[in-house]
């Protein structure tokens, strides 16, 4: 693990225990800073390095830089914090169920809410609400901007919310997790997720981006940040992982967390690869990844021979039963007869909104270092149980 990586991991194990340290003068800190923003960690990472004794050894550019990203991410917090508070006003007033969860909730466990940077407002609710909470989000300033699916997305000036009557869609490596998170509401006091099933949930939504690109180091520290908050019944915990297929993946990243900021149990996992492979992608593994060699993963979990000719037909063409689980095209759900039209619009949305990254995971398609990462991939993944 490059040296950078393990001072972040550091600064962040000193964050999570509000401890203070002694900057060290031995390390890049402009690598430091690009690492840290690979993960979506910079803000977090200056909480530390402002309140050092030393923070003089930053660079100022550096010093600027994470500074910077902090005082972003304040701002985005308040925005967002009283976006949720509307919201949760507003479906309350109206007798609507709804429960925040993922971001929405773990940031304020984190030791400067501020910092814990956060994307989309993911809000749940029920599949019978949701005509008229579309209603009541339309007539109060939000715009209805996807509408395809268990999650329905809107935007409120530059604020995504993320309404889903489904915590989770499809399949998590070898798991059916849409079936056994389909009681997610009956899981719920208060507006929150029970403790217990929102932790197994942040494994699975671990898993899930594991299993698509890649995950990295916040996920971990939003599993650590939610182990010091709760005091969790383990048995339980373990009992729906089982359920969900995610027992040996759970062992493994747990292991990780208490190994990196010594928070949880550690479980005995082997955690060499699975740690290379959480701080070397960045947050969602879009960051220095072979995308070819993602997608031709993929096609060997199929069972499928590598042809680089199939392999981008099924690009273009997926079959029915892969795009009705794709959020822009799932309007075809029930509807195989709808499958060439949605290849068509499939093409256009990608044309139009993905066209960089689908000319990148294309590009090496065939090719026999794409062949063998995809081979290495696969591997790894069974042994952590994806």
């Amino acid at each position: 693990m490059e040296k950078e990586v393990k001072y972040l991991i550091s600064l962040l194990d000193a964050y999570l225990k509000d401890e203070g340290v002694k900057l060290s003068d031995d390390v890049n800190y402009k690598r430091l800073y690009n690492r840290a923003k690979a993960h979506n960690l910079s803000a977090t990472v200056f909480c530390v390095i402002n309140k050092s004794e030393n923070k003089e050894v930053v660079p100022n550019e550096a010093f600027s830089r994470f500074q910077n990203d902090f005082y972003d991410s304040v701002i985005r917090y308040e925005i967002q914090s009283g976006i949720i508070e509307e919201l949760d006003t507003l479906l309350r007033s109206n007798d609507v169920f709804h429960v925040f969860f993922k971001g929405a909730e773990i940031k304020e466990y984190y030791p400067v809410p501020q910092s814990r940077v956060m994307g989309d407002v993911d809000l749940l609710i029920r599949e019978a609400d949701r005509d008229r909470v579309k209603s009541l989000l339309c007539e109060n300033g939000w715009e209805l901007i996807n509408s395809n699916g268990p999650v329905y997305d809107y935007d409120n000036d530059g604020v995504r919310l993320e309404a889903h009557t489904k915590i989770i869609s499809g399949k998590v490596g070898s798991s059916n997790a849409e079936e056994c998170f389909a009681d997610a509401a009956d899981n719920a006091e208060n507006g929150r997720l029970n403790a217990e099933y929102h932790f197994v949930y942040l494994i699975a939504h671990l898993a899930h981006h594991f299993w698509f690109y890649g995950a990295g180091i916040k996920m971990i520290l939003d599993l650590a940040v939610f182990q010091k908050r709760f005091e969790l019944d383990y048995d339980r915990v373990f009992e729906k992982l089982k359920s969900a297929g995610l027992e040996k993946f759970a062992k493994t990243v747990l292991s990780v967390c208490y190994r990196w900021f010594g928070v949880g149990k550690d479980f005995g996992e082997n955690t060499e690869k699975t740690e290379e492979f959480l701080v070397s992608f960045g947050a969602f593994g879009n960051y220095n990844r072979n995308n070819s060699a993602v997608i031709e993963r993929k096609e060997l979990e199929e069972g499928k021979n590598l042809s680089p000719l199939k392999t981008k037909l099924r690009l273009v063409f997926p079959s029915y039963e892969k795009m009705k689980n794709i959020p822009y095209i799932s309007f075809i759900e029930g509807k195989p007869y709808l499958t060439p039209a949605a290849w068509a619009y499939r093409l256009y949305y990608n044309l139009r909104y993905r066209k960089e990254f689908v000319a990148d995971a294309s590009k090496e398609i065939g090719s026999e270092k794409s062949k063998k990462e995809a081979e290495q991939e696969l591997a790894y993944f069974k042994e952590i149980g994806l």
